[in-house]
């Protein structure tokens, strides 16, 4: 809201004292308001920040920005990704030719398995306690292996996991179903965990989610993850990472002066250009608008500076193709100024109401201020 006001001060300092600066300033104006104005300005052409509207200085959408992209990191991480049992864990150990060493249940039911106790051990029959916490399965079956030579000849044995416990992910935030994953032996990336968890709900900041491991936080575009294909930030999900889908805040921009619909508009995700702004706006007022007078204002981070004011001419229609290449931002204003002739007919419905001249002001307008609002 600060920055909007600051526009608002920004588009009077430029009609005020930028006339012989920017196309379509010429204001007319009393010595007596100029000298108050002179004498109290808010805002100052030296701390406004002019710019053309070039193809240089345009943005491209966010479609233009991101492409497919593999993550051939990732890729192979996955190809190597050997899960690592731990407490809690349950392994079914089968020898072959040995069936009374499965740990069975009840009859008709499926083998128990043996749990990993909260030392990261196992028992099992003639070897005893073995700590298997932090293995594979297959340095698991190897040490098995070993141990059993003793009491059984050559024993063939497998080691798979029957129950996985162990490792766990946290999703919350704008997903459909916030929980916590159990990893398993199929590696689990971040687009997998979403999916998992149903998906972003609509109010979801797709631009930057958040993931916490280790007590280090990693902001991540998942748009361009799920919308384009773009896997760079794709990550392998380790046991305890947290990952946080944030609400999106509402962006919004501010379409005023001579358009057909003065209105704040949305900024959508997949963001929104000048074109786009006056669109929404019905168009610029062919019967007052200075085409040749369109402004972008916005915060200036530049010290000294309070504004940045871009500007294009639309009276070149060739100019609508840098118009649908600018990218309006977040609590922009979009100004389209007023025709000379507008100004000089509402000047003179001021000082001769009974004229009926086109543009004349209506209603209780009665100072010269009246004219650039």
């Amino acid at each position: 809201m600060r920055l909007f006001r600051a526009c608002l001060i920004a588009i009077s300092a430029i009609f005020l004292t930028a006339c012989a600066l920017v196309p379509g300033g010429e204001v007319y104006i009393s010595d007596a308001d100029r000298k108050l104005s002179d004498e109290n300005p808010s805002i100052t052409v030296d701390q406004i920040e002019f710019h053309k509207i070039t193809a240089n200085n345009t943005f491209a959408k966010k479609d233009k920005r991101h492409q497919p992209y593999r993550n051939p990191e990732l890729e192979q991480q996955i190809k190597n990704y050997d899960y690592k049992v731990g407490i809690g864990d349950i392994l079914q150990v089968t020898v072959w030719e040995h069936p009374e060493l499965l740990n069975l249940g009840e009859e008709g039911l499926p083998a128990i398995g043996f749990l990993i106790d909260s030392q990261g051990k196992i028992f099992y029959p003639y070897i005893g306690s073995v700590y298997v916490a932090g293995q594979s399965v297959y340095t698991i079956r190897e040490q098995l292996t070993k141990a059993l030579a003793a009491y059984i000849e050559n024993p063939q044995l497998g080691v798979t996991v029957i129950t996985f416990a162990s490792k766990k992910i946290y999703i919350t935030g704008e997903i459909s179903k916030p929980a916590s994953l159990t990893l398993t032996g199929v590696a689990t990336t971040l687009l997998d965990s979403i999916t998992k968890a149903g998906g972003v709900t609509s109010n979801a900041d797709m631009d930057d989610i958040v993931v916490v491991r280790k007590g280090k936080r990693r902001h991540i575009d998942l748009y361009a993850m799920m919308h384009y294909g773009d896997m760079r930030e794709n990550i392998l999900l380790i046991d305890g990472d947290q990952i946080h889908i944030a609400r999106q805040k509402s962006q919004y921009a501010y379409v005023m002066g001579q358009v057909d619909t003065r209105r704040t508009i949305t900024i959508s995700p997949e963001g929104t250009t000048l074109a786009e702004a006056l669109g929404r706006a019905n168009g610029i007022s062919e019967d007052s608008a200075d085409a040749s007078a369109v402004y972008v204002i916005r915060n200036s981070h530049k010290q000294g500076k309070i504004a940045k004011v871009y500007m294009l001419d639309l009276s070149n229609m060739a100019a609508m193709v840098l118009a649908s290449k600018f990218e309006i931002l977040n609590e922009d204003v979009v100004y389209v100024a007023k025709a000379p002739i507008v100004k000089w007919n509402q000047l003179l419905s001021i000082i001769d109401p009974t004229l009926d001249v086109p543009g004349q002001l209506k209603g209780t307008a009665t100072t010269i201020l009246d004219i650039i609002n």
